[in-house]
């Protein structure tokens, strides 16, 4: 028979399926068990559908009287696009529950567990909870730490250049990084560049490689405003631009501005969170590579280092960090992308 924690990372793959269409919910996955038998899965498929608890419960149908479910998270018990997972699961018939974390939302956190333990059933927490929060690592950051999750993205010769003597930064990695990239922006709710790499590349910063129902929001920092409007990230048809400046430009039709005093990483993490933003994709270019980093609230990085050689071009860093003391980032992944490696960090 399984044990819990098997019952537990099962629902971890399941929830996984939900990745790069949930958010700003989280992802999460539910296994109904009755007498050793599984009678239900389900997971949270999109932004606005049924939560997992609930596809589960439907699957298992009647088997769920004595039953057992599994949950990677605390189950909510409020009214939102959905009703009460709680509700569900105590008019089911589940008589025990077993989640992997509870939920750091405050509209959760704590009060589903509470409203399953006061109807009468035995609640279990903390089961491959890390597992779950790494999982889930952008919603615990948004809700712990109240700021959008942080990735800095950056494609590296073996010289460090990201770019050429001319600046140009495109095609440093091959297809498979790019395909990668792709995926990448399908997961993260905001993609930031600063205006050189508009100017210089001219990046769409859509998933376009890949099947994505929704379009990050691309976000543009321009101190000077100096900028030209024409670039394709500023058609708004096809997703929606951010554009955070301390200048006064007038912009094109349906692009979204805010004007600071003040350009820092602080500020920008901030506005993006009054914007409903859990998760930003940092792609460039060096400055603002530097600036972030000087910061101290990069949570990951994402190295993809292409086997060539630039000989002469853009540095990895705009300037000398300056940092008062070391940032650590342990290597969390290595990946081989074609003819590239990507090595993922995390703090």
């Amino acid at each position: 028979m399984f044990k819990d924690e098997e019952y537990i990372r099962l629902a971890l793959e399941l929830a996984e399926f939900g990745r790069g269409f949930v958010s700003p919910n989280p992802l999460v996955g539910a296994v109904v068990v009755n007498k050793g038998r599984i009678v239900g899965i389900g997971y949270h498929r999109r932004y606005g559908e049924e939560h997992a608890e609930v596809r589960a419960i439907r699957e298992a149908g009647e088997s769920c009287k004595g039953a057992t479910m599994y949950v990677t998270l605390e189950p909510h018990n409020f009214y939102g696009k959905q009703p009460p997972c709680t509700k569900a699961i105590i008019e089911s018939g589940i008589k025990r529950v077993v989640i992997g974390s509870i939920d750091p939302n405050p509209k959760v956190k704590g009060g589903g567990i509470k409203e399953l333990m006061e109807a009468g059933l035995e609640v279990k927490w903390g089961v491959l909870e890390e597992e779950v929060r790494k999982q889930n690592e952008k919603y615990f950051t948004f809700w712990e730490k109240d700021r959008p999750f942080v990735a800095l993205k950056m494609a590296i010769t073996l010289d460090g250049k990201i770019a050429d003597t001319l600046g140009k930064s495109k095609w440093i990695t091959d297809e498979s990084s790019r395909v990668f990239v792709h995926k990448l922006r399908g997961e993260y709710d905001a993609i930031l560049v600063g205006s050189g790499t508009v100017m210089r590349d001219d990046p769409e910063l859509t998933p376009r490689e890949v099947f994505s129902e929704r379009m990050p929001l691309r976000v543009v920092i321009s101190g000077e405003g100096n900028i030209a409007f024409s670039a394709k990230i500023f058609d708004t048809k096809v997703a929606p631009t951010l554009l955070i400046t301390s200048s006064n430009p007038v912009v094109p039709e349906g692009v979204l501005v805010k004007r600071v005093s003040n350009i820092n990483v602080s500020e920008i993490l901030e506005i993006l969170k009054d914007f409903g933003v859990q998760s930003v994709l940092v792609e460039g270019g060096s400055k603002v590579f530097t600036m972030f980093l000087k910061s101290g609230l990069v949570d990951k990085i994402y190295v993809f280092l292409s086997p060539s050689v630039m000989g002469g071009g853009l540095e990895f860093f705009a300037e000398n960090l300056g940092l008062e003391r070391r940032l650590k980032f342990k290597v969390e992944e290595v990946l081989n992308l074609g003819k590239d490696i990507l090595i993922i960090m995390r703090r």
